[in-house]
């Protein structure tokens, strides 16, 4: 009997950029030399032309690959052709359904393979081996995704600043033990430090917020260009949204139209964004599948548009967010 194995993809592309216009990039900061003080090593990352997300090139099976940095994404995928290709061979009877954004369903394989992101090596990771759509989406650009599963396997963290991943080198607690697990919370990496939740039984990464004395809870995702929030969640507020000409497009290819609204005083914890530019559209499987930590559907999806601005460092394995480079 065929085994079913179910994934909720939240990544997507949005065609256009936002800015926000509290920021807290003041400082030179010290993130980098705290983190090389603690053992990890640095892996450069880079963009793609017309696109604010960023990708590098990882070894699978020993060869390279250039992968998105998705942190909306439980599992890390390889398009099925340049699988087959490093020999990453699909195992029989498991099936994957990953879900896009939007709520269409793809069929996936499963295989196992070496993947190395800097010095650190997953040995026997299973990959996602995902269809060839033969038309655009959010990942078509790349080899494939890197998910959670690989940043929690690998004890990476995501530093948008600085455009590099911090790998667990030999002098680190990680690397002198496989088996020590993640990092915690350290000094020197950030002027905040926010706690992410998970989305119930998903791994996702949820952050909280409050607007006007009311919660509202956000999937952190490296692969979306810009912040969404759910119409549904949205239209209770009564603000005003204007339509534009961008579309979103999903892990699937299919695009939705945005709406461009502005918050003010969205707060989380004790930081506080004046006023936070973003899009809005129908998110109703995105609400449907990711709840926060009470049950309720999340509000939205926080994209590199806030991470860039908010000069962000994500531990994922930690569940830490930090915000805003550190002061000499």
């Amino acid at each position: 009997m065929n085994r079913l194995i179910v994934n909720f993809l939240a990544g997507f592309l949005a065609c256009f950029l936002l800015t926000q216009c509290t920021s807290l990039h003041s400082g030179d900061g010290t993130r980098t030399s705290r983190l090389k003080e603690i053992g990890y090593e640095p892996v450069p990352l880079q963009k793609v032309a017309d696109d604010s997300r960023y990708s590098a090139v990882f070894k699978v099976n020993g060869e390279p690959m250039r992968f998105l940095i998705d942190s909306g994404a439980n599992s890390t995928d390889v398009d099925q052709k340049l699988a087959s290709s490093v020999g990453l061979r699909s195992r029989g009877g498991v099936k994957v359904i990953t879900r896009g954004a939007l709520g269409r369903e793809i069929s996936s394989g499963r295989g196992t393979g070496s993947l190395q992101i800097g010095s650190m090596i997953a040995h026997e990771f299973p990959f996602t081996l995902a269809p060839s759509h033969g038309r655009k989406t959010s990942t078509s650009s790349y080899a494939g995704q890197v998910g959670l599963d690989a940043l929690s396997a690998t004890g990476t963290l995501i530093d948008i600043p600085a455009a590099q991943m911090w790998v667990p080198g030999p002098k680190s607690a990680r690397g002198r033990n496989p088996h020590s697990g993640a990092l915690g919370s350290r000094s020197g990496l950030g002027k905040k430090v926010l706690k992410l939740g998970t989305a119930g039984r998903l791994p996702h990464l949820i952050l909280s917020s409050s607007l006007n004395g009311h919660l509202l809870t956000w999937v952190v995702d490296t692969g979306a260009e810009v912040s969404v929030m759910a119409a549904e969640s949205f239209d209770k507020f009564k603000i005003p949204s204007r339509a534009t000409n961008s579309r979103m497009i999903d892990a699937s290819g299919d695009r939705i139209a945005l709406r461009h609204a502005r918050l003010e005083n969205l707060r989380f914890g004790d930081v506080n964004i004046a006023v936070f530019d973003l899009s809005v559209a129908p998110l109703g499987q995105v609400q449907q599948y990711f709840r926060d930590g009470r049950g309720r559907p999340v509000d939205g999806i926080l994209g590199m548009d806030f991470l860039t601005t908010g000069a962000a460092l994500l531990d994922s394995g930690s569940g830490l967010l930090y915000m805003g480079l550190p002061q000499r």
